[in-house]
């Protein structure tokens, strides 16, 4: 399977080169390892063979803070978002223990946040996640994270948990909306959107990204909102944000039912058509897309 043998190898290039830069001191964890990490992911996003449509503004936090929230179907939305330009993530702790992809997050600055349901009780408190947030805003970078808690099979958008729009309403940080779907524009006989690409349930990531990469034509379709989310408190904040992304996912004509396999929309720009950078290059200074 070619895309096993490239993708495997660029993620443990990704890790050497990632050391080497920690050592030599040419970059640190956070905003200046999300920089590295976009570069890294493009590449990924191209050997996986996806197809990435972008639809509206990049988010750009300029010189002042911003958060970005998105439905979540899959571990490839923050892989989507990450080559699309630098972000902060913001995801579940158990990432942070995954071989490879847990030391790849972790120098590009993600905030790792326990879930509420995790076995053994939460520990993190909200004064916690507001420091970690808080320093993530101040890094010039918006911050991506999911509302809804959990992936789903990308039937519905969940109703959203309120906990990290504490920090959003401490901080006062402006908000804006982004929706993610995936379809297939190629058969690929008994595989479906929503039990192939979708990360549900029990799923786990080895068997998943093996399967993931014996699909054909996978095709991903992001669109950013341009209005900030309005809202004096953390239940307004994310009653419209959820009201925003439906109406966006819905826009990007996603897929009514898991597992349609639809044709590509005409018209959305590939943001990933230029070349992308060489191996031989992987050293070079290369600045972040804005």
């Amino acid at each position: 399977m070619l895309r096993t043998f490239l993708v495997i190898p660029l993620l443990l290039a990704a890790v050497v080169d990632g050391q080497v830069r920690l050592w030599l001191g040419l970059m640190t964890p956070g905003p200046d390892g999300a920089v590295w990490g976009h570069h890294w992911c493009r590449r990924l996003v191209w050997a996986l063979g996806i197809e990435c449509q972008m639809e509206g503004p990049l988010p750009d936090a300029g010189d002042g803070m911003l958060a970005v929230v998105s439905n979540h179907l899959s571990y490839l939305d923050v892989l989507l978002y990450s080559a699309a330009r630098p972000f902060i993530m913001v995801s579940k702790t158990e990432v942070r223990s995954w071989p490879v992809i847990g030391w790849i997050t972790a120098q590009a600055g993600t905030i790792y946040v326990q879930r509420r349901d995790v076995k053994g009780g939460q520990t993190q408190t909200h004064a916690d996640v507001n420091a970690m947030m808080a320093n993530a805003y101040r890094s010039g970078l918006p911050v991506v994270f999911f509302p809804e808690g959990t992936t789903t099979d990308g039937n519905e958008i969940l109703e959203f948990r309120r906990g990290l729009y504490n920090s959003v309403v401490h901080d006062r940080v402006p908000v804006k909306v982004a929706a993610i779907a995936y379809e297939f524009t190629k058969l690929n006989p008994r595989a479906t959107v929503g039990e192939h690409v979708c990360f549900v349930g029990d799923a786990d990531f080895g068997p998943h990204l093996l399967g993931l990469l014996g699909l054909r034509g996978l095709t991903a379709k992001v669109r950013f909102g341009e209005e900030t989310v309005a809202g004096q408190d953390r239940f307004q904040l994310a009653r419209n944000s959820r009201s925003m992304m439906v109406e966006l996912y819905n826009g990007l004509g996603a897929m009514s039912v898991a597992g349609q396999q639809a044709a590509t929309v005409e018209g959305a720009e590939d943001v990933f058509d230029r070349p992308v950078d060489g191996l031989g290059a992987i050293y070079g200074d290369g600045g972040a897309s804005r």
